[in-house]
């Protein structure tokens, strides 16, 4: 009976499972350098770094420093552009805006890249509409309200973009 239960103690450890992984466990401080913004759009830049600011101080395993961090995230706003999805009844109803970026996230103590996306387009849709029906009564998913709140969704995005494939290496 012991030989079972030791059996059953060893293969139940070693089967565990997490999500959070080791990767990259030498990396403890980061800097944020704010992105070159080469869009007509402006002030882009100012909230992309301060969501990004936001994030890694508040839900990030490393230390956000200016000075001497282990790793860097550096990039560039290349486009911005806002098209129409939807009109209803002579007024636009839903818009999707879309943001194409360039972002390197570098490791300094090793001296090489980490991950880099020279052509992330993210998007994210918003409707000035209080509707959040579609035409047979269903709820919609949840959009954004306003420009501003989906820009906030797309750095947000870019977020979990950035640590799902730097820091969270499987």
């Amino acid at each position: 009976m012991k030989k079972i239960c030791y059996f059953m103690m060893v293969i139940v450890v070693g089967c565990s499972y997490s999500v959070y992984t080791s990767g990259f466990s030498h990396l403890k401080s980061i800097n944020v350098f704010v992105f070159e913004n080469i869009t007509t759009e402006y002030e882009l830049e100012e909230m992309l770094d301060g969501i990004l600011v936001d994030k890694f101080q508040n839900e990030a395993r490393l230390k956000l420093i200016n000075v001497d961090a282990d790793c860097k995230i550096e990039g560039k706003i290349l486009d911005y552009s806002k098209r129409i999805l939807e009109y209803g009844e002579g007024n636009v109803d839903e818009y999707e805006v879309r943001i194409l970026l360039d972002v390197t996230f570098t490791d300094l103590l090793n001296n090489e890249m980490i991950w880099q996306k020279k052509s992330l387009i993210l998007s994210e849709k918003y409707s000035n509409s209080d509707v959040n029906e579609d035409e047979s009564g269903d709820a919609m998913e949840l959009i954004a309200k306003t420009e501003i709140e989906a820009q906030n969704r797309i750095f947000k995005a870019l977020f979990e973009q950035i640590i799902k494939n730097s820091l969270e290496e499987w």
